[in-house]
C-alpha cells in the first residue's frame, strides 16, 4: 500500500495503542481520503507482523491491498438498492460472529452510513453495543449530523479536516502547479478528487464545457447538437451539469452582492453578465431545474438522457432570454 497522505497520518496514531477501540467513525467531505484512511486502517488491525504498525509482507497485507481478505467485510449499496438495507446488516453480523479464517482480527468496514436505513442503522447500533470478540469496525459518513447520536457515541471520532493549500499541493507535486491550482478550485479544495481530475484530463473537458456554455448563453448557440454531444461523451454529463448548477450559484450571489470576490475565476466573467442580464427568480428557478436534472442524472435515471438534456437546455434558452440564432 502507499504511503498516507500527511494530513491522514495523524489519524493513525491511536492505533499503535492498545488496546485499540472497538468502533471508529470516520468523517469528512468526499474527496478528502476517508476510503484511503480506512483501508490503511484495516490493514493495521488485520496485519500479522508482530511490529507496531504493518509489514505489507504478510499474506493479510496482501489481501486487505486488493479488498480480498477473508476477515474484511466491506458493506456497500447493492445494484437494484438506493440504501443498505436490514437484511445486509443481518448477513453481516453472522460473518462477523463466526471465527476469525486467518485466525486474528476481523474488520467490517461500513461506509456512507448516510445511506442505511433507520432499520439498518438500529441493527449496527446492537451489534456496537455488544460486538464480537477481536472485531473491529470502522465506519464512514460525508454528513456526522445526520449519524444517530447513539451510534457517534460508541465510536472513537475521527473528523478529517481539509489540508491547507500548500500541504495539497506538495502532495500534488507530480502534475503542475497551475493545473493542481485550477484542479483544487474546481472541487472546493477537496485532494482525491483534485487528482482524479488531474489524472483523467478533466481540465480539458473544463475548457470545453466553458467554451460550449458561453455559446450558448450569449448567442444561443446551437442547442440540439451541444445536446447530442454531452450525451455522447456520457462519462462527463454530471461534473458538466454540476458545473451548470455552479455557474447559476455565482451568478445569485454577484447577484446579491456585487463586490464579492470568490466566484469561480475562469467562469466569473459569463456569472458577472448572468447576473446583470438575467432576472433573480428566473435564475432562482433554472438552478432548481438544473439541480433537479443532476440528480436524476446521479442516480442513473431509465429515463431518456438525451431528452431531459435537451428540456434543460430549452429552458436555460427561455429562462435567460436567449435568442437561438439559427
Amino acid at each position: 500500500m502507499k504511503t498516507l497522505p500527511s494530513w491522514l497520518i495523524d489519524h493513525t496514531d491511536n492505533f499503535d495503542a492498545d488496546p485499540i477501540h472497538h468502533a471508529h467513525i470516520i468523517s469528512g467531505r468526499d474527496g478528502i481520503g476517508k476510503d484511503l484512511l480506512t483501508v490503511y486502517l484495516a490493514k493495521l488491525i488485520l496485519c500479522h507482523g508482530k511490529e507496531r504498525g504493518h509489514c505489507g509482507n504478510c499474506q493479510s497485507c496482501n489481501l486487505t491491498d486488493d479488498i480480498n481478505h477473508p476477515d474484511l467485510s466491506k458493506l456497500e449499496v447493492l445494484p437494484d438498492k438506493k440504501l443498505i438495507g436490514i437484511s445486509q446488516i443481518i448477513d453481516l453480523r453472522r460473518k462477523l460472529y463466526e471465527s476469525s479464517f486467518l485466525g486474528k482480527n476481523k474488520v467490517a468496514i461500513i461506509p456512507d452510513l448516510e445511506k442505511i436505513s433507520l432499520d439498518g442503522l438500529n441493527a449496527i447500533l446492537k451489534i456496537l453495543e455488544e460486538p464480537p470478540e477481536n472485531t473491529y469496525f470502522l465506519l464512514t459518513t460525508s454528513f456526522l449530523n445526520q449519524i444517530p447520536l447513539t451510534i457517534q457515541s460508541r465510536c472513537f471520532d475521527i473528523k478529517i479536516r481539509t489540508p491547507d493549500e500548500s500541504v495539497t499541493l506538495e502532495w500534488l507535486k507530480d502534475y503542475p502547479k497551475k493545473d493542481s491550482l485550477k484542479a483544487l478550485s474546481l472541487t472546493n479544495n477537496r485532494p482525491l478528487l483534485a487528482k482524479e481530475f488531474l489524472e483523467k484530463k478533466i481540465l480539458h473537458k473544463r475548457q470545453e464545457f466553458i467554451d460550449e456554455i458561453s455559446l450558448i448563453i450569449k448567442q444561443g448557440g446551437n442547442l440540439i447538437s451541444t445536446s447530442e454531444k454531452w450525451i455522447e461523451a456520457d462519462e462527463s454529463i454530471k461534473i458538466k451539469l454540476e458545473w451548470m448548477s455552479k455557474l447559476l450559484c455565482d451568478s445569485i450571489t454577484f447577484h446579491a452582492d456585487s463586490s464579492i470576490m470568490n466566484l469561480t475565476e475562469d467562469t466569473d466573467k459569463i456569472s458577472k453578465y448572468l447576473s446583470t442580464t438575467t432576472d433573480i427568480n428566473n435564475l432562482h428557478n433554472l438552478l432548481s431545474k438544473t439541480n433537479k436534472i443532476w440528480n436524476l442524472f446521479s442516480k442513473d435515471t431509465n429515463l431518456r438522457k438525451d431528452y431531459q438534456l435537451s428540456s434543460l437546455f430549452v429552458e436555460w434558452e427561455k429562462d435567460l432570454g436567449i435568442s437561438k440564432k439559427l
